[in-house]
């Protein structure tokens, strides 16, 4: 289902709100087509994430946070505010829900040990925002020991 991109009159209706004043229809819904997993970064093409590299996991999104290293890093309380650019990112994805529309999971990786965010920061503040306990991850597939090291609550999935 194509969801039409949220006007800006839209995203000023959302932006800024907390939780409670979201639209009554969001719900958080998850795309784990292979096909799709290019959609996890802002303009990556199709193909860049070739069938079985990248595999769908999960952890509880405590342990994601705990664990997140530097720019990756964003609490709760910073949903909003960051700059209107993101705001309006964030606005947008909840639109998006709303509108019953589904993302990709972010994808995140391991550099130097460290986990971060490659892609989905905006998807990830929405979760936090909504009080997610588990939250899927997109994840380089020959990184899998690593992220299972690395987060306690890390499991595999079969999406």
């Amino acid at each position: 289902m194509a969801i039409p991109r949220p006007t800006a009159n839209e995203i000023r209706s959302v932006r800024g709100k907390p939780r409670a004043d979201w639209p009554t229809e969001f719900q958080v819904r998850w795309d784990f087509s292979p096909e799709n997993y290019h959609l996890a970064e802002d303009g990556v093409e199709p193909g860049v994430y070739p069938h079985g590299e990248y595999l769908i996991g999960e952890a509880d999104l405590a342990d994601i946070d705990e664990n997140l290293f530097g720019h990756s890093r964003r609490s709760k309380r910073e949903t909003w505010g960051i700059s209107k650019t993101h705001d309006d990112k964030v606005a947008g994805a909840i639109l998006h829900w709303s509108a019953g529309g589904l993302m990709t999971p972010p994808l995140l990786d391991l550099a130097s040990g460290f986990l971060v965010i490659t892609g989905g920061h905006n998807r990830i503040a929405v979760c936090r925002a909504d009080e997610q306990k588990r939250l899927p991850i997109l994840y380089p597939a020959e990184k899998a020991a690593q992220f299972a090291a690395k987060l306690k609550t890390f499991a595999p999935t079969r999406y």
